[in-house]
């Protein structure tokens, strides 16, 4: 069974058909789908840049798709040709590019799961054929007119490095992409997609594929209680990501979190934090409290200034509450957005912090303001890893209100510090790096079934990826005759006791003891029996004697 999602002009699949056997398998090929004279074929003359030695601009390119595609084709090993139909084209403001599956495929042999798509890039990689020959498995599109950096070294200043751009959406098409309607909560033909299997509610404690629709579509805007429940995320969050959440808190007798999106300028937020009564500012002209003209001198003093949205720029505001006496500022957005966006801009005489709260957050602090006394504390909570939500410790998606087609769901949450390739926005602080300690997208592939051992156990739930599955225990030139067995958690016998020799290289003893408490434990299980417990111990006798 299989569908496919057409969106390649016809020129792109002539295109292939020229060049589908030209390569060895096992690499990403870009093809260029650009007219002459313009995108890939702009022949701008351009100097060398940042490691890209293109001389026009259409070479460089090209040049960064490449160094993209390798990147990845280093990190996933694809079996078979992956072909990425590519162009640059005038897009949307604001729109870097987009990319996505030009197919995706179900029930063919090498999948993990039954009944479950996946996109066409991975399910050629895991049966190891072309599944839809002479078609392209990824297309991209990226913007003629955007002012980007084409070079390495990650060195793009005031313009927006190419190449994360490219590593995102090229992301995207291997596999950070669910099938779902996020507005209706519909799933691709009523089946379930491999990137929804690892999309959880933490409300709910539901998984995106065992959802109805209706659950789906209101988990779609459950804000920072969905996330991602693959076990190589999992383990890999700690090494990724910092301690530390920005969070705005009311205060009283029932303290309630806002979300908050902190500021590029000013003071960075502490563990301490910053405590005060929030006052309304009150510019006197027109639109009174967007804070764009001065504010009375000391109007503010010793409070955390809350303002509106709109007309100037957050520098702006921020500055004149500050000159006010402001000791920090909340801009309560003018648009239904949750989470909120961070506040953009620079100034290096503004020394307080800021951030940005939800509209509804800030009609919620007037309408109280119009009563009493609103005390806030801005802060820092180093009990959690930034990007992970508050129920299970889990990696945050991206879920968003209202919904952003395109967006939600299938990036991380913005929280994430540091700020991951897969957001959904280019940060300026991304490197070329998907792995980790940078990056957890390589992690996400790795739950997803890229690296895939085939042992019966799903990779997203798989404790050991890459498993020896030989039949029998055989430790070092040993064979210890006792069998094999796959477990629960996808290790194998022989991966426990490997697992003991990394744990304690050098010492026989901690790893003999190491071995037998393990083989004890899958004796009462009934695992192995204790003749081949035996065996396993005398074969990690003699390889612990070698070593």
């Amino acid at each position: 069974m299989r569908t496919f999602i057409y969106g390649v002009v016809a020129a792109a699949t002539m295109a292939l058909a020229g060049v589908s056997s030209a390569f060895a398998q096992g690499h990403i090929i870009i093809v260029n789908v650009n007219a002459p004279g313009v995108g890939f074929n702009d022949p701008t003359p351009a100097a060398p840049v940042g490691g890209n030695t293109g001389t026009t601009l259409g070479e460089q390119r090209l040049n960064v798709f490449a160094f993209a595609a390798n990147i990845w084709e280093q990190t996933l090993q694809p079996r078979t040709d992956i072909f990425v139909i590519a162009q640059f084209a005038p897009l949307g403001p604001n729109v870097l590019g987009s990319a996505g599956a030009t197919s995706v495929f179900r029930n063919f042999q090498g999948a993990e799961y039954p009944d479950t798509w996946y996109t066409s890039a991975e399910a050629d990689h895991l049966a190891g054929v072309d599944l839809n020959p002479g078609f392209a498995d990824i297309q991209a599109t990226f913007a003629t007119a955007f002012p980007f950096y084409f070079g390495f070294d990650g060195n793009e200043g005031v313009l927006t490095d190419l190449l994360p751009v490219v590593l995102h959406e090229l992301g995207h098409g291997l596999g950070f992409a669910n099938f779902a309607n996020e507005q209706t909560g519909t799933l691709l033909q009523g089946g379930k997609d491999i990137y929804s299997q690892y999309t959880v509610d933490v409300t709910t404690n539901k998984l995106w594929n065992d959802m109805t629709d209706a659950e789906r579509q209101a988990s779609a805007i459950n804000v920072r209680k969905v996330s991602w429940s693959g076990i190589n995320v999992q383990k890999d969050v700690p090494k990724v990501l910092s301690p530390g959440e920005p969070f705005v808190r009311i205060n009283g007798a029932s303290p309630q979190l806002l979300s908050f999106g902190t500021a590029a300028f000013g003071a960075a937020l502490t563990p301490a934090g910053i405590t005060g009564d929030v006052a309304l500012v009150n510019d006197g002209v027109g639109a009174t409290t967007d804070a764009c003209e001065p504010i009375p001198a000391g109007s503010l003093t010793g409070k955390i200034a809350l303002l509106d949205r709109g007309v100037c720029t957050f520098v702006v505001k921020v500055k004149n509450a500050q000159d006010a006496g402001a000791i920090a500022v909340l801009a309560a957005d003018n648009v239904l957005a949750d989470p909120p966006a961070g506040l953009g801009g620079a100034d290096p005489t503004i020394t307080i912090p800021s951030g940005r709260i939800t509209l509804p957050a800030g009609n919620a602090i007037k309408a109280a303001l119009a009563t009493g006394t609103v005390n806030v504390t801005l802060g820092l909570d180093l009990s959690i890893l930034a990007g992970t939500d508050r129920v299970k410790g889990l990696m945050m998606v991206a879920a968003l209100n209202p919904v952003a087609l395109g967006s939600s769901i299938s990036h991380w949450d913005t929280a994430a510090t540091r700020n991951q390739l897969m957001e959904p926005a280019i940060n300026v602080d991304l490197t070329s790096t998907v792995t980790p300690p940078i990056d957890l997208t390589s992690s996400q592939m790795t739950d997803i079934g890229w690296f895939s051992d085939r042992d019966g156990v799903p990779d997203g739930v798989d404790n050991c990826i890459g498993s020896d599955t030989r039949p029998t225990v055989i430790i070092g030139t040993c064979n210890s005759k006792a069998g094999n067995d796959v477990q629960a958690n996808g290790c194998t016998i022989a991966d426990d006791v490997d697992q003991c020799a990394i744990d304690f290289p050098k010492k026989p003893l901690h790893y003999l003891a190491c071995v037998a408490h393990k083989t004890d434990a899958l004796r009462v299980q009934r695992v192995i029996t204790a003749r081949e417990q035996v065996g396993i111990l005398t074969c990690t006798i003699l390889n612990g004697l070698q070593h």
